[in-house]
């Protein structure tokens, strides 16, 4: 009888050419480069003039005379942090994120967008999780653990501190769906004895039985290694430990998505688990049609107001994330972007609309320190007078950078993950870490 790997591998090839939609795709090469890359995706369209403010911009405060932030001022809590750069500042929510950047771990490229951003969330975050204007590409994030070697573990991949499957790490390859670690488990305790469930006979049945090396359909099978994937997951989250402190100096991952998420990344690439890829959200409402900012003299930092106290809660979740990996952050690269910016004005509801252009901005592994390029100036007279800012730089080169320089992917590669798309190298990471 074939192993169980050689009967997939078998039933792979037989059910790709036989059209069977979904069949399963796996990796069996066992290098690794010890890498990760986790992807934060903050939907709604966040403000990349409101996170990282022009303040040498006079044509920014005319354009927003309420939601605009003062340039740096050491005697005013409600102004923009300063960043050492004459162009651009720090939401002063954002603060915690300061001594990433005065680590020189930090890049910000604040005009990035998908070049066909068209304004509509679900078109747009859809493109970007795809890499390319076409609704049935599996996921970029998927499509890189489909060409490129790995262990074989079911948490090469995953998406962390949420409940659903995101775009970009969607498709062929199953990752798992982890929202957090103290939840995910299987357990009927019809099946159990000792405590806590120690013999879980229900789980060692379903491994016998998914483990059974019979001849069944292309289907069949497909629900089998579904069923493997989920037991061999439940058993390296449990393993990576129920309780865990983070070592950040006193700072504590909240327990939002963002956090959840992160928390569950550090946990896991400490356990030694080999995850290359995770997909996280942070989600505070980042579609800010009307009153964008609070009332009263904490227009900017107001913590009663959800929009500045969740920005401020996910900077903290960020830099603890950052502590707590201490030295091996070097081998971890987080991206956090939107699916496009705001417009440059107000509205008449102290709110933006959508845009195209906006901030994304990443830290760790061989990040360096510096901003990508910008538009010069938001004046009409310059960059058109339309209310949307144009995307100087395709998120497309800054995440091909990052599996290139810091994962280590075949730089020939970028044309499968993103088609159509000719690289344009920024050199926003020092090189090989």
């Amino acid at each position: 009888m074939t192993t169980r790997r050689e009967f997939l591998r078998n039933l792979t090839v037989a059910a790709s050419m036989a059209g069977v939609a979904g069949a399963p795709k796996f990796s069996f090469a066992q290098t690794t480069g010890g890498k990760t890359f986790i992807k934060i995706f903050a939907r709604g369209g966040a403000d990349g003039l409101h996170l990282f403010p022009k303040v040498n911009d006079p044509f920014y405060y005319q354009y927003r005379p309420d939601l605009a932030i003062e340039a740096p001022n050491q005697q005013d809590a409600n102004s923009a942090i300063d960043m050492g750069s004459p162009h651009r500042a720090m939401n002063p929510n954002l603060v915690l994120l300061k001594e990433i950047w005065e680590d020189g771990n930090m890049m910000i490229a604040p005009s990035t967008s998908f070049e066909g951003a068209n304004g509509s969330h679900f078109d747009c975050q859809r493109w970007i999780g795809t890499g390319a204007q076409n609704n049935y590409l599996d996921g970029y994030l998927n499509r890189y653990l489909q060409e490129t070697p790995g262990p074989d573990h079911p948490i090469r991949g995953a998406v962390l501190g949420k409940t659903s499957l995101s775009t970009e790490i969607r498709g062929s390859i199953r990752v798992p769906v982890i929202d957090q670690q103290s939840r995910f488990d299987l357990r009927n305790y019809l099946f159990c004895s000792g405590p806590d469930c120690e013999d879980n006979r229900l789980t060692e049945m379903m491994r016998e039985i998914a483990s059974h090396d019979v001849d069944l359909s292309a289907v069949e099978n497909s629900i089998r290694e579904t069923q493997l994937v989920m037991l061999d997951t439940i058993e390296e989250v449990q393993r990576a430990g129920t309780d865990y402190t983070p070592s950040a100096d006193g700072l504590e991952y909240s327990n939002s998505s963002l956090g959840k998420g992160l928390k569950l990344c550090a946990q896991l690439i400490k356990a030694g688990v080999p995850l290359e890829v995770a997909a996280l959200d942070w989600n505070i409402g980042w579609d800010t049609h009307s009153d964008q900012i609070a009332r009263g003299a904490n227009r900017f930092i107001d913590p009663n107001k959800n929009y500045h106290r969740a920005m401020a809660e996910g900077a903290q979740d960020m830099l603890t994330f950052y502590r707590d990996m201490g030295p091996a952050m070097r081998d971890v690269i987080v991206l956090t972007g939107s699916e496009f910016g705001r417009t440059k004005r107000q509205n008449g509801s102290s709110g933006t609309d959508h845009g195209r252009g906006g901030a994304w901005w990443a830290f760790g592994g061989p990040v360096r320190r510096q901003f990508a390029e910008d538009v010069p100036t938001i004046d009409d007279a310059v960059i058109g007078s339309e209310n949307r800012l144009p995307v100087v730089t395709s998120y497309r080169d800054i995440v091909a950078e990052i599996m290139v320089r810091h994962m280590g992917m075949d730089e020939n590669l970028i044309s499968t993950i993103f088609p159509n798309h000719n690289f344009n190298d920024l050199r926003l990471l020092a090189g090989m870490s």
